[in-house]
């Protein structure tokens, strides 16, 4: 350790009374969150209370897909904190931050249809984390002229998240560097433990009193219950391991091919069983192969060539629909399997977020069979509680003589489906423009949805696409051969 707790609580303490800055603490909840906000509290509580002029803000940002445990300790963990800071005389403040709607991972994956991340296409951490705090922290320091972020990062976690911290490095300030988002090039970074080990942290952690309130015992035996072997040994050399290198997330995330420590929660406490559904629709419907189930086109109607066959895009109207229910059922399976443990309050997708998908599917996609309402029915066994949609100008008996006549024009299965869909949207575009009453680019929206579905199959679509190639970059960083844009 190079620098002991006190050493850094002093410091805190210079750099707090150094200026008029507000400070800005992230928090996740893990143990380097925790000993560095603890450290922080710590600090002010040893000043004067004439001194604690500044507002320190703790922000925690929920991506709404965290392991649930994990989520259910941070709100607790919020809660905590603004009573104990208010009753302790601390300006400080819990700020629980969520993405915008448009930003969600369900209303991304199902709603949108973008396939589940992957290397090369990692759509999610800047929907679901870095914007949401970005904006808050954004909007603070540009109020306040400038503001401190304090992280609990620490060197020699991982070769890359040193590269991370280097690039604070170059301050003016001692021990303060400047951000290099360059939205936020009026937020100065500050890591109080930088220096510390994970055992360090833990020996922190397990000898000081939380300040607001809460047990790290408990945050220790969370993170042992995820360490496969439920062990934490006590460290003794740099060979043995302790559990400190749990990693907590979102039970979504498919940039690792396990979620190892939701697997080790679920083995090592009976108590956290009624997460195997969880983990199995994981593991079942987002860490696959999927290519199959994806359209042909990219979102925005581009054809992309690569190694001579197109790079499919987003998932297809089937597969969004079977996603939609297997994660309802999964939330039904979850809410239903063990009340003492709250389980019935957990909800893995939300009516808004339904709201949202629902929209898409129908006003941004055309799909007028509506079928979000029909699904949560289907599974959850009650009425569908979201908002209503204006009337959709085609019923289900519709739509099912429309799809008898495509089959009759078109003998080839994809090609009666093509030409099925193309027709529906056409409708559902000319229903749209009556309804609003806006004509002026109903033109290019007509022609857009021709273009949309110019191929009767992705045989044709792959032709086109050898023959048109322009040999462009694929914007996803995908290395393509050649790119087409039919839209």
């Amino acid at each position: 350790m190079t620098m002991t707790a006190d050493q850094i609580v002093a410091e805190i303490q210079d750099l707090y009374r150094s200026d008029s800055m507000p400070w800005i603490v992230g928090y996740s909840g893990g143990k380097d969150s925790t000993a560095s906000l603890q450290l922080v509290w710590t600090a002010l509580l040893g000043l004067p209370p004439e001194e604690r002029t500044k507002m320190v803000y703790v922000i925690s940002t929920d991506t709404l897909v965290e392991n649930p445990v994990i989520a259910a300790w941070v709100q607790t963990s919020l809660l905590r904190i603004d009573v104990a800071a208010k009753h302790q005389g601390l300006n400080i403040k819990a700020e629980r931050l969520t993405p915008a709607m448009g930003n969600r991972f369900w209303v991304n994956l199902i709603g949108k249809g973008y396939p589940a991340p992957r290397p090369k296409f990692r759509w999610c951490t800047d929907r679901l984390k870095i914007s949401t705090s970005t904006e808050f922290i954004q909007k603070l320091s540009e109020s306040q002229g400038e503001a401190i972020l304090v992280l609990g990062q620490r060197r020699g976690e991982s070769q890359a998240r040193d590269k991370v911290m280097d690039q604070y490095k170059g301050s003016t300030r001692d021990r303060l560097s400047k951000n290099k988002d360059p939205k936020l090039s009026r937020v100065w970074v500050y890591p109080p433990i930088e220096s510390w080990t994970s055992d360090d942290v833990w020996e922190y952690l397990i000898t000081t009193p939380n300040p607001w309130g809460l047990d790290n015992q408990e945050l220790f035996s969370i993170y042992r219950g995820a360490t496969p072997d439920a062990e934490c040994p006590i460290v003794v050399d740099t060979s043995t391991s302790s559990c400190g290198d749990s990693r907590f997330g979102c039970y979504v995330c498919t940039m690792v091919s396990q979620d190892k420590s939701m697997q080790a929660m679920i083995q090592n406490d009976d108590q956290k069983q009624w997460m195997q559904p969880i983990l199995d629709f994981r593991n079942k419907n987002l860490a696959v192969e999927d290519r199959d189930e994806r359209d042909f086109r990219r979102l925005n109607g581009r054809l992309t060539l690569f190694r001579d066959q197109l790079v499919h895009g987003p998932y297809t109207q089937q597969r969004r629909e079977f996603l939609l229910r297997e994660l309802l059922q999964t939330q039904k399976l979850v809410q239903e399997s063990d009340h003492k443990q709250g389980t019935q309050l957990i909800e893995l997708i939300s009516v808004d977020e339904l709201d949202e998908i629902r929209r898409l599917w129908v006003e941004e996609k055309g799909e007028i069979e509506d079928l979000v309402p029909k699904i949560y029915a289907d599974v959850l066994g009650v009425a569908y509680p979201g908002r209503d949609l204006e009337q959709v100008p085609l019923d289900r008996g519709d739509l099912a003589i429309l799809q008898q006549v495509s089959t009759e024009v078109e003998t080839e299965t994809e090609a009666a489906q093509e030409l099925y869909k193309l027709t529906r949207s056409l409708l559902a575009l000319q229903f749209q423009s009556i309804e609003s009453h806006k004509r002026s680019k109903h033109l290019d929206r007509l022609e857009g949805v021709l273009r949309q579905y110019a191929f009767r199959n992705e045989q044709e679509a792959l032709e086109f696409a050898k023959s048109s190639a322009t040999n462009e970059p694929d914007p996803d960083g995908d290395a393509s051969d050649g790119t087409t844009m039919i839209a």
